[in-house]
């Protein structure tokens, strides 16, 4: 079965990673090397087999200004090993895009609205923040996630709390919010990827 779109999916699931200034070209290629393996873990693969329809599609948006996001893999459904490594060679070979301020209010509404209108329809929708920062640019943070609630996505955070300490205060606060959302939060890169894998097993369930 091929990995591009086709029809409904059980779930739709973005993961909104930051890009701005703050990130180091090596964090980022920790994001980047992260989710790749994740989505390819058997425990990941297992998870998505058991789905109702064994179909699940995933995107890979970098964000920081309220107007700047960009795709590093578009959309693709994953059901199986094959179209998995699909998505995770498409990630690991993109280029990052060029960096700026900490817009979470542009990535969520971003997301919103591709997931209303991009992706393949789905009986769940997910957007997956990743940010190490606080929103600095665009419009008031709850409103953009009060939006994505009311259309029913659900927002979960992975705030890494290296800069900012208290940041999974505010993103329980002010970033979360859905049915089930949750924050996981990282205190340094030492635990970045073992969290990453942690956290998709949590949105496959």
């Amino acid at each position: 079965m091929s990995g591009r779109h086709g029809s409904e999916v059980d779930l739709a699931l973005v993961f909104a990673v930051d890009s701005s200034g703050s990130v180091s070209n090596e964090r980022m290629a920790m994001y980047i090397e992260g989710h790749a393996g994740a989505v390819t873990s058997p425990g990941f693969l297992a998870g998505v087999a058991n789905l109702p329809t064994g179909r699940a599609a995933l995107a890979f948006v970098a964000w920081s200004n309220h107007d700047r996001q960009q795709y590093l893999v578009p959309w693709q459904v994953v059901d199986g090993p094959d179209s998995a490594a699909e998505w995770a060679n498409a990630l690991r070979t993109a280029v990052r895009p060029n960096a700026g301020f900490t817009s979470i209010s542009g990535a969520i509404d971003f997301c919103h609205d591709h997931l209303l209108r991009v992706a393949p329809p789905a009986a769940r929708r997910v957007i997956d923040i990743v940010a190490d920062g606080k929103n600095n640019d665009g419009r008031p943070m709850t409103a953009a996630r009060d939006a994505a609630v009311a259309a029913g996505i659900v927002i979960n955070g992975m705030p890494v709390l290296e800069v900012e300490p208290t940041l999974d205060r505010y993103f329980a606060a002010e970033v979360v919010g859905g049915p089930g959302s949750f924050v996981l939060a990282v205190h340094d890169e030492a635990g970045l990827l073992d969290a990453i894998r942690r956290k998709l097993m949590a949105e496959i369930a």
